[in-house]
């Protein structure tokens, strides 16, 4: 036990956004493993890593003997993959040069579609069937989905396959000679040995055309092979549940570098197409690229709001995505060389070998080496990318490198600089750049720390400039493909993350909040969960609600603490959720459990046992009659909910753009997989939430309502421990009932201590306000809840700087000051005895004290505060300013009074089974050495009699901080006995 909170962690929230750069680095790497590979080339891959693997058993294998094995599984899969479809013919190598090619394009994509009508409307229909019966024996909504070609055409086996013909047609008419006159200095394309193209894989890809649909078909990554044919298929028209629209939906291919260089980055300028059903487009491999559905003006949609991520164009493509199921073709193409020695195996392309390397890599212990020897072969970005990661890895997972550190530091920076150099457009590269940047800045700080002759800040300063310079076009490049839905949320959430830390390191805290209100936007945008539509008239009832209320205090007349409404709770016959709708969302949370088979999938960082969590978006992606669900639900009853109940508070205006979902996530209590674990139930700690408001419904019935409910549970709100009162535990009336309050109350899950409980939490923001002029105010709380956690990692003045900031954008958290006081009191040093430090001390003070008129509940506030008051009273003894100090009467009951509040407080929260963590023990001692400096000999006996019980009632006796403070007890308690005798 800690014997004192809040140093560390006192004032943190289950806030992704908290995480440090090498663990980021981490999380990219884990996603990249799972980019969209070609069936059939993943099959190889791993064919190869296997058999890889089992040589590396015996035998270290040299690079010749690598290289061998992929030149074998290259040529085998160039000879049997695709065999069905036709191969550019020997003969005509070369003969069918198109003319009129602009060879200086990343793409070609004549406007001349090569499919038929008939032959696109038969592959569709033969995908279609065969999605159909996957999707009912599997028991699957529609989402992203894709087939190898050759599955399709063993489903046609027994009919005409006419578009089979086409599409060979098409290869040899068109495809084979467009890639030979679109790349004619191509290396794999010529030499002796006379190579032809061939398709190594033929995958029909589908997706969306549902509510919630998203407008990628594929990720944003580079493909196998040489190069990719991407063939659209056009879509199945109009489906149900959407509202009609006269422009079409179209299918469109997003190319990364098709980014202007100049900075002036517009959303659609790296949008091949619109495309025609049947219309191709070929583009090397080398190239990122996404399949993307766009409607078709989408050119020439007005480009609003550049600044904002929410452009008239992500909108529209989005409903693009719920209007219609679109499809298409991937075809990837390599080369081969036909021979008649089965011993001759011709050399794979570099980019071939390159590729395979770098995928098999993964899978591999030796990855080192095969990415040395595939950046060897080619200097290729990728290349560059996956060996720049894969160092830092080593530097984050090695604690013995040594001197080596400084050498994997330095080539992490130049494989990113080359990776950058080579795909300026890939907004991976900067932001890994950052990341080594940071890990090259953190490695000198440590060595001018042990004595090392460097001008530290010099080099600091040089090092932030490099890696604000390197987020800045990271974010420029992300916020490209978040504009167009080319790429999701995630990536440029991070970068914002990393940026925003680095501007406050670099004391530049306005270019910091600019930063901040994007990272807040992204968080507008994360959910596919229905926005507030405040231009619609709402005419159905809401349900109606009354306010929880905490007990004021008659010794202060604040504004503040009059209004002491906490929450509100929903009542009457009239539910959030109906009996349906609960029904319905707890058999699709049992479904995903039954899947997942206990695995956590919660993005959140307060996992417990006994818990289990789901993102709600995760379950409405599965289920499109869910998604229908929760956005009426939305729509109708939450959102309104929250305007009438919120939109009157003069302190904190409601939001001025729309209401939306920051996120959401059902959480599963049960109480016996908890106790099985130790604990007292299934719980969560006390927090504060992300976003703006929180929606907590229940979605099962409470013991005293149902013989089958469960028993505990509930949430605990810090606020109504306040008083005589003992109802500090609320839980909404029956299932389907809510309670909703800010995010910044503080909350727990009180454990469930028998049975299941089920609840659905929301939590809602806003997005940015249709007139880019109007300031979105409900920010400033976004802006505060950033700026704390990235105060963490600033120097102790720039730490201060921040918190002080946050407080100025958000004055009515209680958890700013309470966090500045923990950092003014307790981070400086006790021995200075300069004025600034008494200064800083007496501040921290007034911190807790204003910490606890905005939240008199926070018994962590009440404990810092008498240890603040303790301390400054010790400091003036030593430093000769106790005329500076309040009367002695005044501060015994100040000091005292913080204590035993804080006590009161924290036995409340321990009891309901939500404690702080507060060492009560020390809060007794500091009580007893206090008094007894005034020479009151019995109050100090009382306080010191309660620390060895204290101490016995934790179970930690034994623990050397327990038995320091036993002795302490122990010689202070002699003295009152030697004080007493000589008085008596």
């Amino acid at each position: 036990m800690s014997s004192r909170i809040g140093a560390a962690d006192g004032y943190s929230r289950p806030y992704r956004g908290g995480v440090c750069f090498l663990f980021l680095l981490v999380t990219f790497q884990l996603h990249s493993t799972f980019a969209f590979v070609p069936s059939g080339h993943e099959h190889h891959i791993r064919s190869l890593s296997s058999s890889i693997n089992t040589s590396q058993s015996t035998i270290e294998l040299t690079d010749e003997a690598i290289l061998r094995d992929i030149d074998i599984n290259h040529n085998n899969d160039a000879n049997q993959l695709c065999s069905y479809l036709v191969s550019e013919a020997i003969t005509s190598a070369g003969d069918e040069i198109l003319q009129s090619i602009d060879t200086t394009t990343a793409y070609q994509s004549p406007p001349t579609p090569i499919l038929s009508d008939e032959a696109i409307s038969e592959l569709r229909t033969t995908a279609q069937r065969y999605f159909e019966k996957i999707r009912e024996s599997n028991n699957e909504a529609w989402g992203m989905e894709q087939v190898d070609l050759d599955e399709l055409v063993s489903t046609d086996a027994e009919s005409d396959v006419s578009w089979k013909k086409e599409l060979d047609d098409a290869l040899t008419q068109n495809i084979y000679p467009l890639i030979r006159s679109g790349w004619p200095s191509h290396d794999a394309l010529s030499g002796d040995s006379q190579p032809v193209l061939t398709v190594t894989s033929a995958t029909l890809v589908t997706g969306w055309g549902c509510p919630g649909g998203k407008a990628t078909l594929t990720p944003l990554d580079r493909d196998a092979g040489l190069f990719v044919a991407h063939i659209d298929l056009g879509n199945d028209g109009q489906v149900a549940n959407t509202l009609s629209e006269e422009t079409p939906v179209m299918g469109a291919i997003y190319l990364e570098s098709l980014i202007a260089d100049d900075g002036e980055i517009q959303s659609h300028e790296p949008i091949v197409g619109p495309l025609k059903p049947g219309q191709i487009v070929v583009h090397s491999s080398i190239e990122r690229s996404s399949v993307i559905v766009v409607p078709s003006d989408i050119h020439s949609l007005e480009q609003k709001y550049k600044s904002s991520l929410d452009t008239v164009s992500r909108r529209q493509i989005l409903k693009a995505a719920e209007r219609t199921r679109h499809y298409a073709l991937r075809l990837v193409l390599t080369t081969k060389t036909e021979s008649n020695d089965e011993t001759d195996i011709p050399e794979a392309p570099s980019e071939e070998r390159s590729y395979r390397l770098r995928e098999s890599s993964r899978l591999l212990d030796s990855r080192m080496q095969y990415l040395t020897l595939a950046t060897e072969l080619l200097d290729d970005a990728e290349n560059h990318l996956r060996l720049g990661i894969n160092y830092l890895v080593k530097i984050s997972s090695d604690n013995q490198l040594g001197l080596d550190e400084q050498s994997y530091i330095d080539k992490a920076v130049f494989h990113f600089e080359k990776a950058a150099a080579l795909c300026p457009t890939d907004a991976r590269a900067y932001s890994q750049l950052a990341t080594a940047l940071r890990a090259k800045m953190e490695y000198e700080k440590r060595l001018h720390m042990e004595g090392a002759d460097r001008d530290y800040d010099s080099l600091e300063s040089v090092y932030l400039n490099r890696m604000r310079d390197a987020l800045e076009r990271s974010v420029q490049l992300g916020s490209a493909a978040v504009r167009v839905c080319a790429n999701g949320i995630d990536d440029l959430s991070l970068s914002l993350h990393k940026l925003a830390e680095t501007l406050c390191r670099m004391g530049d805290f306005d270019a910091a909040l600019d930063v901040i209100d994007k990272w807040a936007e992204c968080g507008s945008l994360r959910s596919a969960l229905a926005v507030e539509d405040k231009n619609h008239q709402h005419q159905s009832p809401i349900p109606s609600f009354k306010w929880i209320q905490a007990q004021g205090d008659d010794d202060t007349n604040t504004t503040i603490l009059n209004r002491r409404d906490i929450a509100l709770t929903t009542v009457g016959d009239l539910r959030v959720f109906e009996p349906a709708d609960v029904s319905l969302l707890r058999a699709a949370a049992d479904k995903h459990f039954a899947q997942t088979a206990g695995q956590q999938t919660s993005r959140y960082t307060m996992q417990y046992e006994g818990n289990s969590e789901v993102h709600l978006d995760d379950l409405c992606s599965a289920d499109p009659d869910l998604k229908l669900r929760i956005d009426r639900i939305l729509q109708e009853k939450v959102y309104p909910l929250v305007r009438a109940a919120f939109g009157e508070d003069e302190d904190e205006p409601e939001p001025k753009g729309s209401i939306c979902v920051y996120d959401s996530i059902f959480v599963r209590y049960n109480a016996e997989e908890a106790k099985a674990a130790g604990l007292r139930g299934a719980s969560q700690p006390l927090h504060q939430d992300g976003g703006i408001y929180s929606v907590n419904i229940a979605l099962n019935e409470h013991l005293d309502d149902s013989e089958n409910g469960f028993t505990g549970g509930g949430t605990f709100f810090e606020a109504l421990t306040v008083g005589d009162g003992d109802d500090y535990i609320q839980r909404p009336s029956a299932a389907g009932h809510a309670i909703i309050h800010k995010t910044t109350q503080r909350h727990a899950g009180a454990p469930t201590t028998s049975g299941v409980r089920d609840i659905l939490v929301i939590f809602l923001t806003a997005r940015q306000p249709e007139k880019s002029e109007i300031e979105e105010v409900t920010w400033r709380v976004e802006r505060a809840m950033r700026l704390t956690p990235l105060a963490k990692q600033l120097t102790r003045e720039k730490l201060i700087s921040c918190l002080k900031l946050a407080t100025k954008n958000d004055p009515t958290s209680h958890a700013l000051p309470y966090a500045l006081g923990v950092h003014l009191t307790q981070e400086g040093d006790m021995n200075d005895p300069s004025d600034e430090r008494w200064e800083e001390i007496c501040q921290g003070v007034e911190s807790f004290e204003r910490s606890i008129v905005l939240n008199p509940a926070d018994a962590r506030a009440h404990y810092n505060l008498g240890m603040a008051l303790s301390d400054r009273h010790k400091y003036a003894m030593r430093t000769r300013r106790m005329q500076l100090l309040p009367p002695p009467q005044e501060a015994a009951e100040s000091l005292i009074n913080a204590l035993e509040t804080a006590i009161q407080l924290e036995i409340k929260c321990d009891e309901a089974g939500c404690s702080n963590g507060i060492n009560i023990a020390e809060a007794f001692l500091t009580l007893g050495d206090f008094v007894l400096r005034l020479k009151n000999f019995d109050l100090a006996r009382k306080y010191l009699n309660q620390v060895e019980a204290c101490i016995k009632g934790v179970g930690d006796t034994d623990e050397d901080w327990a038995q320091s403070m036993l002795q302490q007890v122990s010689a202070m308690l002699d003295y009152i006995h030697e004080n007493e005798a000589i008085v008596k």
